[in-house]
């Protein structure tokens, strides 16, 4: 009889071990904003149909010495971009903000660049550029800043 109400004592002691469950330790993805506003993005290139037009004079005058310019987003949705322009470092400050449903970034000095990639070290642009009467597609390339 009591080799039961020892076995009966046990479970009892046990059982709330066997009842409680273990938290799911997953951490929750980061979200979008989580992304951007996690650190420095540099500027890796430019590509126009595949190919890296980043070194080009005439790329580098129409949009910017993109190899150069450090990008830092805001969680309160202000950036700031430092880069190089004509052999001087320039600094902007502006706005951000995502747009139709954080498909698309929208800055206030560019207007909207579609997000193709964006990850915890990779973030890919697209925008399309308006030149000379022709349109093509460029899609900006920036990885965390080290």
């Amino acid at each position: 009889m009591k080799f039961y109400l020892y076995r009966y004592l046990l479970l009892f002691l046990a059982l709330p071990l066997v009842l409680t469950s273990c938290d799911d330790d997953d951490d929750p993805e980061p979200t979008k904003t989580d992304l951007l506003v996690a650190h420095e993005w540099q500027g890796e290139r430019v590509l126009v149909n595949g190919f890296d037009v980043s070194d080009r004079p005439e790329i580098k005058d129409m949009l910017l010495d993109i190899k150069s310019t450090r990008l830092t987003l805001r969680r309160d949705g202000t950036y700031t971009a430092v880069y190089d322009q004509a052999g001087s470092s320039q600094t902007t400050t502006g706005t951000w903000e995502f747009k139709e449903n954080e498909t698309i970034i929208y800055f206030d000095l560019l207007g909207d660049l579609q997000i193709e990639t964006l990850t915890t070290t990779n973030m890919d642009l697209i925008t399309t550029v308006n030149r000379n009467n022709t349109s093509f597609d460029a899609k900006v390339q920036f990885v965390k800043k080290n």
